[in-house]
């Protein structure tokens, strides 16, 4: 993607800046600038940023009341950090953005994919990580969130190459399976909701929640029946080693286990113990170089402008990351909402509020109660940096951290 690049340091000498983190109670609403800005204030950078990062705050009067967000800038040529997936040791387990990035040893982090939240706990998008698939995305019926602006990709991810630029693209699952002289396509890989008449394969990274309500369901309706059909296939070292239910245990250090349902069960359940089974997949991003990590996400800024179509009847805290035209800069974003101080945005009022801030290509990630920002300044303590509407913290699937690099 392309644009005219705006610097944050062209963008400070257009706004003003404020000594102190806004701690008052909000003005009155105020109508949105006159030249269609949203953004009113872009704080000056605290101090102590650990190098290679700097955090700032900023604030604008939406039609609602003022919005307050917070920003984490990323140089990534910078070659003593580096941003990578934040996420528990397994597919099915969450955690809260401080406990996921302590673990990590993390400089800063947010939230990141939309997931099965009270089901699963896997993540609706793709996950992938040191140039492997840990996971691909759910069938856009089975997920808990908006498609998307028009026009944009379900298999949107936000991305850093192998050379450590960030990208905007998509990850493209493709995989099939061969058995008793035939070839049939997979579905996915570790998959919360496995296709109607698909085949999911699952590893040990799934975790040990059950996988058989990963069959329940149909591919636009959660609450459907479970499938009346339904065989599991695990698969060690080419070879079948069990067939029968759909299991609930961990799949074993070593094996596949491949989920079937409806019509696509019974030829492989036909299959006995010992009958070669030849399970493949991979992932594929045509869009960019190679990656090394990729999250799932939402287009919402591309070219300098907002996508068209952008939700606009829902205020709501907000996660965001965005990246300058040469990937080399990455901003992690968080807006609060839902309370006083910061009433939140839209999708379309934050791709607005993104292409003030001189960013001119960004995803959203997962909101609402989910938004969390975490900081460690140098020689400083992990926190959290935003004020996130869900208390308790709300666990989630995975995130965007940026850590030491090494």
């Amino acid at each position: 993607m392309t644009a005219g690049r705006v610097g944050l340091a062209a963008l400070v000498a257009g706004v003003v800046l404020a000594p102190t983190a806004l701690a008052a109670p909000p003005p009155p609403p105020s109508p949105p600038p006159s030249d269609g800005r949203v953004l009113d204030t872009l704080l000056s950078p605290r101090g102590g940023d650990v190098p290679g990062t700097e955090y700032r705050e900023f604030t604008t009067t939406a039609a609602a009341g003022r919005v307050r967000g917070h920003l984490i800038r990323v140089d990534l040529a910078n070659r003593t950090v580096a941003v990578r997936l934040l996420r528990p040791a397994v597919v099915t387990a969450v955690g809260t953005v401080p406990d996921l990035a302590a673990r990590a040893n993390a400089i800063g982090a947010v939230n990141g994919n939309f997931f099965d939240e009270g089901g699963t706990g896997a993540s609706v998008g793709v996950e992938f990580e040191n140039k492997a698939l840990i996971k691909s995305a759910v069938p856009l019926g089975r997920r808990p969130a908006p498609p998307g602006p028009p026009g944009s990709s379900p298999d949107t991810v936000i991305g850093i190459d192998t050379q450590g630029i960030g990208r905007i693209g998509r990850v493209l699952f493709s995989g099939s399976v061969r058995f008793a002289g035939r070839e049939v396509p997979l579905a996915g890989l570790n998959l919360y909701a496995v296709p109607v008449g698909g085949i999911a394969a699952f590893t040990p990274a799934w975790g040990g929640r059950t996988r058989a309500r990963t069959v329940c369901g149909s591919d636009t309706d959660a609450k459907a029946p479970c499938a009346g059909a339904a065989v599991e296939v695990r698969v060690k070292a080419g070879k079948a080693v069990a067939v029968g239910p759909v299991g609930t245990t961990a799949v074993p250090a070593g094996e596949v286990a491949l989920v079937a349902r409806d019509g696509a069960a019974a030829p492989l359940r036909a299959l006995r113990p010992g009958d070669p089974v030849d399970a493949r997949w991979t992932a594929l991003a045509p869009d960019t170089p190679p990656l090394r990590t990729a999250l799932g996400a939402l287009a919402l800024v591309r070219d300098g402008a907002p996508w068209p179509g952008l939700q606009t009847t829902e205020r709501a805290p907000r996660t965001a990351v965005g990246l300058s035209t040469d990937g080399r800069t990455l901003w992690l974003i968080a807006v609060d909402g839902r309370q006083e101080a910061s009433v939140g945005a839209t999708l379309a009022e934050l791709g607005r509020l993104i292409t003030d801030l001189g960013i001119p290509q960004a995803v959203a990630l997962d909101g609402g109660g989910s938004t969390q920002m975490v900081r460690r300044p140098a020689g400083g303590a992990l926190a959290v940096a935003n004020v996130p509407s869900s208390k308790p913290l709300r666990a989630v699937a995975d995130g965007l951290a940026v850590v030491p690099a090494g």
